[in-house]
């Protein structure tokens, strides 16, 4: 999903809490194993983005009000240039200095506007750029940050999209590969943008730009209540079972032995693709998913939104000049399911 909202770049004090549930989770792994019938349980790693800053105080905010504190945070850098997005996104990190917990980093494969840049990624012509990237999550005590790297990819929409599926690939590889060079503990995470991929991207089929299991550690996808929306479980269950959905991918991701996550999920009110409006049963559905997905998750990560005209899924924020809408409804089941 695109972010319009504004990113502060300087570097914000932030305020890290410590709840019992959250002792250690900086330790627990994506790849631990979890309960079956369980989420999160005691080692589900559950989380959010930062909303309204992308800070560890936004994300601790979030999770003071849920009454679980969140075992992952999801963020991304900047993509004005090859340099904002790689050796000049030290403040990704600096922002979330103190969160106890994993940090989830969608990284773009080219910057804005740059759509033509993934040949020359494909080329090799930026591995020093990848290089630098994965020196800076060392440098910034992140190693193991989780690289979501070329997020969404199977649509149009983002300046990575895979037009031509082997150099997609290529460049996911070399960017995968060069962050490696410089930080061997980096985890990468292939995600793609749920329920379709146009016949002119990946020939019509996502997994046909997976990039290989050697580059791969986690494969996922962002799901929202939206093209098409959920009106009931069995709806529900149909769309995660179709072509590009959560069970069919978590399928893949089986097949090849690699984790699963949902990077960004969440109701999709203000989505032209909605049709269910704030839909509550969207969240004890995703729930129920998950838990019954439970031994093969990585991680999930709610995607807070306030902005008007993107998905305006906000759930703990109150309606004010800069916050468009609460799902109010929605939030206090989620809070019942993901709270302590």
């Amino acid at each position: 999903m695109g972010i319009k909202r504004l990113i502060a770049i300087a570097v914000a004090a932030v305020s890290v809490f410590a709840l019992a549930q959250g002792a250690g989770l900086g330790s627990v792994s994506p790849q631990a194993a979890r309960a079956a019938a369980a989420w999160p349980g005691t080692t589900g790693l559950s989380g959010v983005d930062g909303d309204p800053l992308l800070d560890a105080a936004s994300v601790n905010a979030f999770c003071t009000w849920r009454r679980r504190a969140c075992g992952v945070a999801h963020t991304y850098t900047d993509r004005t240039s090859w340099a904002s997005m790689t050796s000049g996104s030290g403040w990704v990190f600096e922002n979330f200095k103190g969160f106890p917990g994993r940090l989830v980093v969608s990284q773009s494969l080219v910057p804005n506007g740059a759509h033509g840049d993934l040949a020359a990624c494909a080329s090799g012509a930026h591995n020093q750029d990848w290089k630098n990237f994965g020196s800076l999550m060392v440098r910034k005590s992140r190693p193991d940050t989780i690289v979501r790297l070329g997020w969404e990819f199977n649509g149009t929409f983002m300046p990575w999209w895979a037009e031509n599926t082997q150099t997609w690939m290529n460049c996911y590889r070399n960017a995968a590969l060069g962050i490696r060079a410089t930080d061997p503990k980096a985890v990468f995470d292939w995600t793609i943008n749920a329920h379709s991929t146009p016949g002119n991207v990946c020939g019509g089929v996502s997994t046909n730009c997976y990039p290989g299991d050697d580059v791969v550690d986690i494969v996922g996808i962002d799901d929202y209540d939206h093209y098409p929306s959920a009106a009931s479980q069995a709806q529900f269950n149909q769309i995660a079972a179709a072509p590009e959905g959560m069970t069919w991918l978590y399928t893949f991701a089986a097949a090849h032995g690699k984790k699963f996550s949902v990077g960004e999920w969440g109701v999709a009110p203000g989505s032209d693709g909605n049709t269910t409006g704030e839909n509550p049963p969207f969240i004890q559905w995703m729930h129920d998913w998950f838990a019954a997905h439970a031994s093969g998750m990585a991680y999930e990560n709610y995607f807070n939104n306030c902005e008007a005209g993107e998905v305006e899924s906000n759930l703990y924020r109150p309606v004010s000049d800069d916050c468009v809408r609460q799902n109010t409804t929605a939030a206090s089941l989620y809070k019942s399911l993901f709270g302590a």
